[in-house]
């Protein structure tokens, strides 16, 4: 059939490849089909939705639509912000992913504000902006802060019906709100975020959420609020976190406030134990008054008042009297003694320890050649052995050296060395007050250096305790008396400080305040120094205005060779301690100390300074710190870049000067510049003129005049050692200096490591301290070697003891370091191993003034070693009685005040803040029986519930009393047939 004319057939064009093509396409991949086009935008994006989702989908969008159209009724713009409101309420109730309603509506935001705009004041209104503020918690830009807006227009009531995460957004928008608005200039008023935390705080209470809501409340500064919201089921919870949180807060009112608000709560649930905890770390007398009175009041025959007794004598906080004797017993720690004597015998730990028990010589490597050096006794080597014996039976109230009744010890020693070894007594009658008395008061009539050491004895055996007879103010003041010989009067000084170290009494004060003071020509600046550390051991932490200002003038008014004396650095350090952590309070003084014409006014300021911010981890003192570090000084104690600075802007004056004068001629010029020449080859062959001997000499005087240096090390230790991670930073810290630093810092470094870890030897700081034990520097050495021994003071370390064990050996000729290394075992092995030197107690929370004290004391010593330890103020060593405590566990039953053996389960401690439900507090746990020792970290809990703790840190000495039974329903059956 033929097609009709004009009539073009259609045709179709077919793409066929090349055989070009086929061969060029034969290595490219295979091409996957073409998708079929897409022919509309919604019905892609409902491609993935499910029935129910799509329907939840087209009610959101008519809603929306119902909301905006023009000729809405308001009626029906009502239920259009019902429905969105029901839906996004259902959605957001429990969010676990971004709600499906908040997805859908994300394109309708900004029409939904545009509409919010043109509407007029009204419920319907508020009604939109409740709707919005949801919405903007995940589609606002950042910053802009529009969900907080909108629901500050909207309705402020009822926040919680929109979930969790809501109130969790509105909640960090409040808080940037707040800064925002209380830094403007002029401020703006909070009040009505005030409103919306008032609203947001019951409900985050109700939800568990505590922990938030003291984020809130201390973001607006209302943290007080919270005691109206926390109850019995939720108070622990609270509090813990508020003492957490306390740790890390940089200014000293946000500190007194959390704990302050801590206090409150404790005190309002009756848990007066924990109370009575924050009103020790707030070193405030007043609020500790309010617990015991409280406990007074409690028919309970006076069970908690006594656990609270025990509790303010293991914390030296001696400032209560009680009408009840015995709580005053237990305050003044007068059976401490007793409870330590029974733990040795528990342990089977009676039996005295010689010093050739603890060298263990026979275990070094050379042992003939130790053996046939000990064979030939020396002054130093009976003097290393008494403070080893000292130390190793402290608290055991017999030796073997001291105690018996033949002895003849003390005249083994000379001068100076006899003075340690009668003040040795004091160490070993230790806490036993009437037995220590009568045994030293034989060698008050004996001759000067005997007499002098019974003097600092007598101070010893009272140290943490207090008695109402106070033996030591009685007999120590008449030795004050001029004329007496300066010895008598050093040691009777540091002795009342020692024995009233945490004990602030004004009579004290009376009497040692004249000593400091005294200005004569006959005064001598070693009395005065001790006299300045025993009110800094007295008052520490009270930043007292007399002490202050007394230690303060006497620096002042001091001449030149005083201060040069290196004993007279213990009248800063005494002045430091007056101040622990004062923080800002002691800026007056800082300031004041910093007019002194003398180099030890940099020293001492540094010293106050590191002092008031002790534990508080304050990281912009941290940094004023190294940066002081950083600093490399000349033999003269200036910094090297300003006096080169200083040189090079003196010679272009000079430069300037020559240039601008009238031309001499040729001929001055070349005699100036001959005369420059001959100036600087005449400097240079003076230089290679000195011996090693004068270079080091040089190096020492260095080090010597910059002590603050020193300090400023010893100070980032005092300020990181509160918190884990401080310590852990500061230790890095260390091995940066400890590689850069000059001379002065690198000595120090050690003492600063030991500082952070006192009674707690970590491996990783062994090993680091091992290895400066054979520095080149020989200061540096001994400083690393007593680094050692604080380290792992009363914890018998067999890594360390081995360490020290070959250092004897090492230095078995060299006099001065064995010496050191004598020192630092006899502190390893403290008490046989049944003591601590930590300052940190009861689980971490308390840092005890009295400890600090004397550590630091013995610290600043070790920097200079060779004129104060090495010299004749080694009896110094003895302030670290002030933080000796036995690091044990013991319950006595509550009422009979008897030993009550129970078992405890003891483990490393475990941090449960912030965590849901009853988290475990220990891990890695044995199961013993009290009495217990308890080692640095270690927590303990009862293994039966048949006692109750009175106490919830089970911590030294605590009371248990029997659990009341609660009787069973057939019991009480039983009762009501009985009566029949």
């Amino acid at each position: 059939m033929s097609d009709p004319p004009g009539y073009q057939r259609p045709t179709a064009k077919i793409a066929v490849k090349s055989k070009e093509r086929e061969e060029d396409d034969e290595d490219q991949e295979p091409v996957p089909p073409e998708q079929p086009p897409v022919e509309d935008d919604d019905e892609n994006e409902n491609a993935g939705l499910s029935e129910e989702d799509l329907l939840l989908k087209e009610t959101l969008e008519a809603a929306v639509a119902k909301l905006t159209a023009r000729k809405s009724s308001s009626s029906s713009r009502e239920a259009a912000v019902d429905t969105l409101a029901t839906e996004i309420r259902s959605a957001t109730s429990s969010m676990t992913s971004v709600p499906k309603p908040l997805k859908f509506l994300r394109p309708h935001y900004e029409p939904l504000k545009e509409f919010y705009r043109t509407l007029k004041s009204g419920s319907l209104k508020k009604a939109v902006a409740d709707v919005l503020s949801v919405l903007a918690m995940t589609m606002a830009e950042e910053g802009s802060r529009e969900c907080l807006g909108f629901k500050l227009e909207g309705n402020r009531t009822e926040l919680g019906v929109w979930g969790h995460e809501f109130i969790r957004a509105l909640s960090g928008e409040i808080s940037q709100e707040y800064v925002a608005r209380t830094t403007a200039d002029p401020p703006d008023d909070p009040s009505e975020l005030i409103e919306l935390v008032d609203v947001i705080i019951p409900f985050q209470i109700d939800q568990k959420s505590e922990i938030e809501a003291v984020d809130l409340l201390l973001e607006v500064n209302e943290l007080e609020k919270l005691i109206g919201y926390v109850d019995k089921s939720n108070y622990d919870r609270v509090c813990l976190y508020l003492l957490r949180l306390a740790e890390y807060h940089i200014a000293l009112e946000d500190l007194e406030s959390a704990l302050g608000v801590a206090f409150k709560l404790y005190l309002g649930e009756k848990d007066l134990a924990n109370a009575l905890r924050v009103a020790m770390r707030l070193n405030d007398m007043g609020l500790a008054t309010q617990v015991m009175e409280a406990a007074e009041k409690m028919r309970d025959g006076g069970l908690v008042l006594r656990q609270l007794g025990l509790m303010m004598g293991s914390h030296k906080f001696f400032g209560y009297t009680s009408d009840d004797d015995q709580v005053n017993s237990l305050i003044g720690n007068e059976e401490l003694w007793d409870h330590f004597q029974s733990l040795a015998r528990e342990l089977n730990a009676e039996d005295p320890k010689t010093p050739d028990d603890v060298y263990k010589s026979h275990l070094s490597e050379s042992s003939s050649l130790m053996r046939e050096a000990a064979q030939v006794e020396s002054a130093r080597q009976n003097l290393a052995s008494t403070y080893v014996n000292a130390f190793v039976n402290v608290g055991f109230q017999k030796d073997a050296l001291m105690t018996p009744a033949d002895t003849q010890w003390l005249y083994k020693n000379k001068d100076h060395g006899m003075i340690s070894a009668a003040a040795s007594l004091g160490m070993i009658l230790l806490w036993n007050v009437n037995e220590g008395m009568s045994q030293i008061d034989k060698y008050l009539y004996s001759s000067e250096f005997i007499k002098a050491g019974a003097l600092l004895a007598l101070g010893i055996v009272n140290c943490g305790v207090r008695d109402d007879v106070d033996p030591a103010l009685s007999l120590l003041p008449e030795h004050f008396e001029e004329g007496k010989p300066d010895i008598l009067r050093m040691t009777a000084a540091l002795g009342l400080g020692i024995a009233h170290a945490g004990n602030p009494k004004e009579e004290v004060a009376e009497v040692l305040l004249p000593v400091v003071a005294d200005t004569s020509a006959a005064a001598n600046m070693e009395v005065v120094a001790l006299a300045g550390l025993a009110l800094g051991l007295v008052f520490a932490g009270t930043a007292d205005e007399d002490v202050c200002t007394t230690i303060v003038q006497r620096l002042m008014e001091a001449s030149p060779a005083e201060l040069d004396q290196p004993i007279a650095k213990m009248l800063c350090v005494g002045l430091g301690v007056l101040f622990l952590g004062a923080q800002e309070k002691a800026e007056p003084t800082v300031e004041a100390v910093k007019t002194v014409e003398h180099k030890i006014s940099k020293f001492a300021a540094v010293v106050i300074e590191t002092c008031a911010y002790t534990g508080t981890g304050n990281v912009l003192q941290v940094q004023k710190l190294m940066h002081l570090c950083a600093e490399h000084l000349d033999k003269n104690g200036d910094s090297v870049a300003e006096v080169a600075a200083a040189a090079e802007a003196a010679e272009e004056e000079e430069t300037e000067e020559k240039t601008g004068a009238a031309q001499g001629g040729a001929d001055a010029t070349a005699a100036a510049a001959a005369a420059a020449a001959d100036s600087k080859a005449a400097e240079e062959k003076e230089e290679e003129q000195q011996t090693e001997e004068e270079r080091e000499a040089e190096k020492q005087q260095a080090a010597a005049n910059a002590m603050h240096q020193s300090a400023a090390v010893i100070g980032v230790a005092l300020i990181t050692m509160g918190e884990k991670i401080g310590r852990e930073m500061a230790q890095r810290t260390f091995q940066h200096l400890l590689q850069y630093g000059d001379l002065a810092v690198r000595r120090a470094v050690p003492l600063a490591m030991a500082l952070c870890h006192i009674s707690d030897p970590e491996y990783a700081l062994i090993d680091v301290l091992s290895k400066l034990t054979h520095d080149a520097d020989v200061p540096t050495a001994m400083s690393a070697i007593i680094s050692l021994g604080l380290l792992g003071a009363g914890t018998n370390n067999s890594r360390i003891a081995q360490l020290l064990r070959s250092l004897a050996t090492f230095y078995s000729k060299d006099a001065n370091p064995l010496f050191i290394v004598r020192i630092a075992q006899g502190l390893l092995h403290a008490g046989k191993g049944l003591v601590t030197l930590a300052p940190y107690h009861s689980d971490r929370t308390l840092m005890s003034g009295p400890a600090i004290a004397g550590i630091l004391a013995v610290i600043y010593c070790s920097l200079d070693l060779k004129n104060t330890i090495l010299a004749k103020h080694h009896y110094l060593l003895y302030t670290l009685v002030c933080a000796i405590r036995p690091r044990m566990l013991m319950t006595l039953d509550a009422k009979t005040m008897e030993q009550l053996p129970v078992k405890v389960r003891v483990g490393q401690a475990v941090e449960t803040v912030g965590q849901a439900g009853r988290p475990k507090t220990i891990t890695g746990f044995q199961t013993h029986s009290t009495p217990v020792l308890m080692g640095f970290g270690d927590r303990a809990e009862l293994v039966s519930e048949e006692y109750e703790p009175l106490s919830d840190v089970l911590e030294g000495v605590v009371l248990l009393k029997k659990r009341k039974k609660k009787r069973s329903s057939k019991d009480r059956d039983g009762d009501v047939e009985m009566a029949k």
